[in-house]
C-alpha cells in the first residue's frame, strides 16, 4: 500500500468522524417583534424539528407548557419521549428570562443554563416556529450542531398550509426544509410546571 494512499483512507476516515464546524447566524434571525408572551401562554406540541445535536436520540412527542408566574416571570415546562428508554421524560421545568428585542429569551433550567430561545413566528392561536441554541457564541452566532428548531402546533396535528406559512418564515440560512424531521405525537402528557413556592 502506498504512502498516498494510506494518506487518502486516514483522511477520510478523519472526516467521517468529525464533521465540519458550520456556523449558523443565530442573532441575526427575526423574532416577532411586538411579542405578546401572555397570548403565547398554554401548551405547544412539536410536530417537527431538527436533530442535528441527538441525531436519532432526540425526543419525539415533545409536549411544552408556557406558564406565568404569580412574579410576572414567564416559565416552560417541557417532556418528550426517549426513543432510548422507551418512556417519556420526567418533567422540567425552565425559567425564560428576556434577553433581547423581540421575542428572545434565555432559558434556565433547575438553575442551570439551557438554551436561548427565539420565537420567530407565531400566530398565538395555531402554530409558531421556534429556534434554539444550546451554545451561544460571543459574536452571536451557534454551532450547527448546537442548534434546534422546532414546528410548534397547538394540537397534535398541523395542516400543510400551516407548515407552509412555519417554513416561510425559516431565516436560518444553514438550516434548510430536508433537516427538519417529524416527530411522532401523542405519547407524552401535558407537563405541570413546577413553579418554586412564592413565584
Amino acid at each position: 500500500m502506498s504512502f498516498m494512499y494510506s494518506a487518502v483512507v486516514v483522511y477520510f476516515a478523519f472526516c467521517s468522524k468529525f464533521s465540519v464546524a458550520i456556523s449558523c447566524d443565530f442573532d441575526g434571525t427575526n423574532t416577532v417583534a411586538d411579542f405578546n408572551d401572555t397570548k403565547f401562554l398554554g401548551t405547544w406540541h412539536e410536530l417537527e424539528r431538527t436533530t442535528f445535536q441527538w441525531g436519532e436520540n432526540t425526543w419525539h412527542s415533545q409536549v411544552w407548557v408556557f406558564k406565568r408566574g404569580a412574579d410576572g416571570h414567564l416559565y416552560m415546562a417541557y417532556t418528550g419521549y426517549s426513543a432510548q428508554s422507551k418512556s417519556c421524560s420526567s418533567p422540567q421545568t425552565g425559567l425564560l428570562t428576556h434577553s433581547g428585542s423581540g421575542a428572545s429569551y434565555t432559558l434556565m433550567s433547575e438553575g442551570r443554563y439551557e438554551a436561548a430561545l427565539r420565537v420567530a413566528y407565531t400566530d398565538y392561536s395555531n402554530v409558531a416556529l421556534v429556534y434554539m441554541c444550546y451554545a451561544p457564541e460571543v459574536l452571536g452566532t451557534c454551532d450547527r450542531n448546537r442548534v434546534h428548531v422546532s414546528l410548534l402546533s397547538r394540537s397534535p396535528s398541523m395542516s400543510k398550509a400551516q407548515r407552509t406559512i412555519l417554513m416561510s418564515h425559516i431565516d436560518l440560512e444553514c438550516v434548510e426544509n430536508g433537516h427538519l424531521h417529524q416527530a411522532t405525537s401523542g405519547l407524552c402528557q401535558e407537563p405541570i410546571p413546577s413553579i418554586p413556592l412564592g413565584k
